[in-house]
């Protein structure tokens, strides 16, 4: 289903200027957190570190010390096993070697690959990595709906979502990545159906084994291919038969899947003796048959519908395409409900100290589409006061959303006795207002 019934055209020079518009935004925040603040606060400490430290201990260190990582927890025989997986290393690895050349021209001291320049450079590999989503989601929803929707959907799915916080302020975080991975995989998916082979299958699965080797819930995701364009149970069986047709392709995704997964295998086997071990030990999901639902959704901590209100408005939109049985509604709807009750089922509903709901950030792609179809709606409406109402309302979450950012405090948050009076007290923005009158955002 195509909804281009009225395109505005944007020109490539409208394009080129809007993006240059957004990273200069950007880039103007980045130099002000980079100027003030110690990068090591942004790249380092907690999970960001314990993603990272493979890249220094992999190509600068002896091999051994993989035995002994810093940011991980005891095993057996003085070794620690990390418990978060190597996707994110891999993903920045490219701008940790750059990192390095970068160092060594300069004669800049590596620090055994903890300078500032290499943090200097996780923040690029956040920025470029939101970025090539961006891009991902955009040409997914330009197949669909009118550019101009398609632009300010994807924008908003930056600016009014907590997505911003982990690419500007917490760039070491696994959530960027998986973002991106994710929008690439719902981009190829229909390639694969319009021309099975090879190289379609490869450009559709490589990315969702990356984001699954960076959080192994993001394999949910995988349900967008099995169900994809099917409205009933005739469109199942017709995919039953096509899917069996194309077996060895099939077969190819599986083995992917295996390959993407033998570095981090192979740092297993190494410390354990096994290739395949459960690293987080004892932090499961306990409440598997009674999922913290309410939390998740509206919880004083980190609810998603309380710190990303934009997300209630493309859920209802959601709700609406998953009942008309239009754009893949009901199969995005099952993988948000899939995604909420696992979340729900951790053994912290709320994942702590977070700026919003952290854990929901890699789906946002699948929101993207309700979202869009909710603004074609309201746009291509004659109602005026809605349009302006909702304009209004959109430019009201992104400035919540970037003056959030500017007021949230790890320490704060973390583990700290939560309810609502805290939360409301920090929806008081005098500090954070001005910051933007600085820089006229």
């Amino acid at each position: 289903m195509k909804i281009i019934n009225r395109t505005i055209v944007v020109s490539r020079l409208t394009q080129i200027a809007l993006i240059f518009v957004l990273a200069g935004i950007i880039s103007s925040i980045a130099h002000r957190n980079i100027k003030t603040v110690n990068i090591r606060h942004f790249v380092m400490g907690s999970d960001m570190e314990g993603y990272y430290q493979y890249l220094p201990y992999f190509f600068l260190h002896d091999w051994d010390n993989f035995e002994r990582l810093p940011y991980a927890k005891p095993y057996e025989e003085g070794k620690t096993l990390n418990i978060y997986t190597c996707g994110v290393a891999i993903m920045q690895a490219p701008f940790f070697l750059a990192a390095q050349v970068t160092a060594l021209f300069f004669q800049v001291d590596t620090q055994n690959g903890y300078s500032n320049i290499h943090f200097s450079f996780v923040f690029i590999a956040a920025l470029f990595y939101a970025t090539l989503g961006f891009v991902f989601v955009y040409k997914t929803l330009k197949k669909i709906f009118p550019e101009m929707e398609s632009l300010v959907t994807a924008a908003l799915l930056f600016f009014a979502t907590n997505l911003y916080y982990y690419t500007i302020f917490s760039p070491g975080m696994s959530h960027v990545y998986s973002f991106a991975l994710i929008s690439m995989f719902i981009y190829y998916v229909p390639d694969f159906y319009k021309n099975p082979g090879f190289a379609s299958t490869l450009r559709m699965i490589l990315p969702l084994a990356m984001a699954t080797l960076i959080r192994p819930t993001n394999l949910i995701a995988g349900l967008y291919f099995v169900f994809y364009g099917i409205s009933g149970w005739k469109d199942s069986k017709e995919r039953i038969k096509l899917l069996a047709t194309q077996w060895k392709y099939i077969l190819m995704m599986l083995m992917v899947g295996v390959f993407v997964f033998v570095p981090q295998m192979a740092y297993w086997y190494k410390v354990t003796g096994t290739l395949f071990v459960y690293s987080y030990q004892s932090e499961g999901f306990p409440h598997i048959l009674s999922p913290h639902i309410t939390t998740v959704l509206f919880g004083a901590r980190n609810g998603w519908y309380i710190y990303t209100p934009l997300m209630f408005m493309a859920s209802l939109s959601l709700i609406y395409l998953a009942l008309k049985r239009q754009l893949n509604g009901v199969v995005i709807l099952l993988i948000m409900a899939i995604i909420v009750y696992l979340n729900g089922s951790w053994w912290v509903p709320t994942f702590s100290a977070a700026v919003g709901y952290r854990a929901l950030i890699e789906f946002l792609p699948f929101m993207a589409i309700p979202l869009a179809f909710f603004i074609h709606k309201v746009y291509y409406s004659h109602h005026k006061l809605l349009k302006g109402s909702a304009t209004i309302l959109l430019i009201f979450f992104v400035v919540f959303n970037i003056l959030f950012s500017y007021k949230y405090s790890t320490w704060l948050w973390w583990d700290s006795p939560w309810d609502w009076n805290n939360m409301l007290h920090i929806f008081t923005f005098p500090e954070s207002a001005s910051f933007l009158l600085l820089y006229g955002i």
